[in-house]
C-alpha cells in the first residue's frame, strides 16, 4: 500500500495581502476539518516543521502569538486560537525545512507519495502536490492514480475514496476492464477522467428535483462540450440483457444502460474505432440503496 506524506508548507500559513480576520478564521476553520480528515486516512501523515510557529499569519502576529498570547486574543476568538493550534500540534514533527520538501516532491514512487498541505495560496510549486482543500486533496490523489494504476483486482477498493459519490460493483468491474481495446493502464487518465465527471458534475446535476437519468446525461454532455476533452453520455435503448448487472451484498439486479461514452482520449489524438468504443455503464442513485451513490457497473467495451 502506497503511503502518503504531507507537509504542511509554512510560507502558506503567511498573511496575503488585504486578507481579513473574518477571512483568515473561515479558512483556519475549514482547514482545520480538512486536516483532521487526512489524518484519518489508512497509509497518510502530516507533518510540520517547528519554525511554522514563526511566520506572521497576520500583520506583525506570528502564529505562536495567534495561538498563545494576548496579542492572539485581541484579533481573533478562542475558536480559531484552538484550530490554529490543533492544524499544527496534531501534525508529526519534521526536521525537513520548505527547501527540502520541495524536492522530494518530484521523487515519488509506488511506495512513497509526498504532498503538501497550504493555508493560503503559494506561488512557484507545481499545483500538483498543493492541496488547500478536499477537493485538491481528491484531484491529487486522482492523479496518482494515473501515474500508479492500481492492479485490475484492487481496481475498485483503490479508485473509491477518491470518488466518494459513485459505488464500484467489484463482482463486474474488473472483467469488464478485460474488455476495453487496450490494456486499462494505458488509458488511465482517460478513465479518471469520466469517472471525475460522474463524481463530480454527473451526482449533484441528477440530485436536482425532477431530474431523470436521460436529462442529467444531456446535461452533462453540455458541461464538457468545450473541455479538451468532451464527454458524452447517453442512454443504451436496444434493451440488451448483458447490461444487466447483479451488486454484491445484494438481491438487486439492475439494468444499467446509461452510459458515457470515450470518443475523445487525452491519450490519443485521433483515437481508433475500437477505442471510440469504450464505455463507462452505470445507473443513477437509487435512495437507500448503496448510500445513494451513482452506480457504476461497467468500464469495458461498448455493449452489443
Amino acid at each position: 500500500m502506497t503511503q502518503f506524506d504531507f507537509y504542511l508548507n509554512n510560507l502558506s500559513f503567511k498573511k496575503p495581502e488585504a486578507l481579513t480576520i473574518p477571512e483568515l478564521q473561515e479558512r483556519i476553520k475549514q482547514f482545520v476539518g480538512d486536516c483532521e480528515f487526512i489524518r484519518q486516512q489508512n497509509s497518510e501523515r502530516i507533518f510540520r516543521h517547528y519554525s511554522i510557529y514563526d511566520e506572521l499569519i497576520f500583520d506583525n502576529c506570528t502564529v505562536s502569538d495567534f495561538c498563545h498570547t494576548p496579542l492572539g486574543i485581541e484579533l481573533t476568538d478562542r475558536d480559531s486560537q484552538v484550530y490554529l493550534q490543533q492544524i499544527i500540534d496534531h501534525a508529526k514533527d519534521t526536521n525537513l525545512e520548505n527547501e527540502d520538501i520541495i524536492e522530494l516532491l518530484d521523487e515519488h514512487d509506488e511506495e512513497l507519495i509526498n504532498g503538501i498541505l497550504c493555508l493560503h495560496k503559494i506561488q512557484n510549486i507545481n499545483e500538483i502536490y498543493c492541496v488547500y482543500h478536499k477537493n485538491d486533496w481528491l484531484r491529487f490523489h486522482r492523479y496518482f492514480l494515473c501515474e500508479y494504476p492500481p492492479v485490475r483486482n484492487e481496481f475498485c477498493k483503490n479508485l473509491s475514496p477518491y470518488f466518494p459519490n459513485l459505488y464500484f460493483n467489484e463482482a463486474s468491474i474488473p472483467a469488464g476492464l478485460n474488455g476495453l481495446h487496450t490494456n486499462y493502464t494505458e488509458i488511465m487518465q482517460t478513465i479518471i477522467h469520466h469517472l471525475s465527471a460522474l463524481n463530480d458534475v454527473f451526482f449533484d446535476i441528477f440530485m436536482q428535483e425532477g431530474m431523470s437519468g436521460d436529462e442529467a446525461c444531456d446535461e452533462l454532455e453540455n458541461h464538457y462540450r468545450s473541455h479538451q476533452v468532451g464527454i458524452r453520455a447517453s442512454r443504451d435503448k436496444n434493451g440488451l440483457k448483458e447490461l444487466d448487472f447483479e451488486f454484491s451484498d445484494s438481491d438487486k439486479k439492475l439494468y444499467c444502460d446509461l452510459h458515457t461514452k470515450f470518443h475523445q482520449y487525452f491519450e490519443y489524438k485521433t483515437p481508433s474505432y475500437e477505442a471510440k468504443g469504450n464505455r463507462i455503464y452505470f445507473h443513477q442513485p437509487i435512495n437507500a440503496f448503496k448510500d445513494g451513490k451513482v452506480l457504476i457497473a461497467r468500464i469495458g467495451k461498448h455493449a452489443n
